[in-house]
């Protein structure tokens, strides 16, 4: 679980804006479409169910998960990171395979502020299933007491298998504005 230091949070705006809206032949919606996990009263549906705003407080954010199943398909986020002294937080997302087909869930966790995601059609970002055999794929930004860079955590798990961690010092500034941030997931490459 992630805290946010006094100094950190004084620098940061207590509202976490996510913006998920579905595409295609079946448009989403946000009262139908998810159920929030945790930190429900930190979570608003709003705009007829086509956004969903989390916040956080000092020692916590929200999370939801899709009640829909997909196979494949590409997910994005829009995120803007916390400026200054980010130590304790983390902004982390991923989706989830839960039975032992090949269908998932997506599962978004949030851990950070100024995030918008954008579900596009079939949808996929950090996979993750349970037991000895789970699959996953993570991508965690992580908080820094220097305030820059910003470290962008990834792994991919397959058949319990990990150890393909990777860390990438952001060339740009995360906090300045929104940055978008995709997996494309389809049946031979992630």
């Amino acid at each position: 679980s992630s805290t946010i230091s006094m100094a950190s949070f004084g620098k940061v705006a207590a509202l976490l804006l996510l913006l998920l809206s579905f595409c295609g032949a079946s448009m989403g919606n946000f009262w139908t479409d998810v159920d929030i996990t945790w930190g429900g009263s930190r979570a608003a549906i709003t705009n007829n169910g086509q956004q969903l705003q989390l916040s956080m407080d000092r020692t916590s954010g929200s999370g939801f998960q899709s009640k829909n199943e997909y196979l494949f398909g590409r997910f994005d986020m829009k995120i803007k990171l916390v400026p200054g002294n980010s130590a304790g937080t983390v902004t982390a997302y991923y989706v989830s395979r839960r039975f032992p087909r090949l269908i998932l869930r997506c599962y978004v966790y949030l851990y950070c502020l100024f995030l918008i995601i954008s579900f596009f059609c079939d949808i996929i970002e950090q996979l993750s299933s349970q037991g000895p055999t789970h699959d996953e794929i993570d991508m965690e930004f992580l908080g820094n007491e220097t305030g820059q860079p910003y470290t962008l955590h990834t792994n991919v798990y397959t058949q319990g298998k990990g150890n393909r961690e990777q860390q990438f010092r952001l060339w740009f500034d995360p906090t300045a504005d929104f940055h978008t941030y995709t997996i494309l997931w389809n049946p031979r490459l992630v």
